[in-house]
């Protein structure tokens, strides 16, 4: 069984002393019935991770006062992947969240699109933050994705394109390159995936999207649900840089 992952924004160095409280220690407690003397995994989201010991349980279960035994590090991934996306409905967003953080996406951008059902407005960021960590924690990454504001199709292309982004759109059309075809297994450097609202794009955010530098990619035949098309756009990318990925080491598995 695989030890449980725990989320600690700040860790100490070897030998020194830290807090755990809130959710997370409660989580320990709780949940995984962690007791002073039993070893705990720590990340702090940047790719930083640690081995720490229990040495006391107090506040009811709420704070745990911890010895950081180890610290190592996972470097990033060369291919960082962006995802900006329209929203789905309801728990739908949870699902993408969730899936493409266990995949590997390194940024999540909210797309406005003149389709969309589902405005981003005032977004949760904290919400999605929860989600993306509890991800983390079920696939073992230390690198906590980065969530930006809500942007359009054109300020997300402009900004992309601006630090040399490789950036695709996703949209049928015979000028479209397959998916298989797009993927560059060992390839470095950022991917923005920008992927509309069930009803697609529309021709002036497409011809924007051209004129901007970006490539058309298409999907397939099938017409699908925002967060499946997410889902399988990231994990494509993903599992082109895992191929070329060291193992992880520095905590049991």
């Amino acid at each position: 069984m695989t030890d449980p992952l725990f989320y600690c924004e700040h860790l100490a160095e070897p030998g020194a002393l830290l807090s755990l409280s809130g959710d997370e220690a409660h989580h320990a407690v709780a949940a995984r019935r962690r007791h002073p003397g039993d070893t705990l995994w720590l990340f702090d989201g940047r790719g930083g991770g640690a081995r720490a010991t229990v040495l006391r349980v107090t506040g009811r279960g709420r704070t745990l006062d911890l010895r950081i035994e180890e610290r190592y590090a996972e470097p990033p991934l060369k291919q960082v992947i962006h995802l900006a996306s329209a929203l789905p409905k309801g728990d739908r967003q949870t699902v993408m969240l969730d899936m493409a953080t266990q995949l590997g996406m390194a940024e999540f951008t909210p797309l406005e699109c003149e389709r969309g059902v589902v405005k981003p407005g005032k977004i949760n960021t904290d919400r999605w933050r929860r989600i993306c960590i509890e991800a983390c924690k079920q696939s073992r990454r230390l690198h906590l994705p980065l969530i930006h504001p809500p942007a359009t199709t054109q300020e997300v292309i402009t900004d992309a394109t601006a630090r040399g982004d490789a950036v695709w759109i996703a949209h049928p059309s015979d000028q479209s390159i397959s998916l298989a075809a797009a993927v560059q297994p060992g390839k470095a450097g950022i991917i923005t995936i920008l992927l509309g609202p069930e009803g697609g794009f529309t021709d002036k955010e497409i011809t924007l999207a051209i004129r901007g530098g970006a490539r058309l990619l298409s999907l397939g035949a099938a017409i699908l649900r925002i967060e499946t098309a997410a889902v399988a756009l990231v994990g494509a990318f993903a599992m082109a840089s895992w191929s070329h990925a060291p193992v992880k080491t520095g905590y049991k598995l």
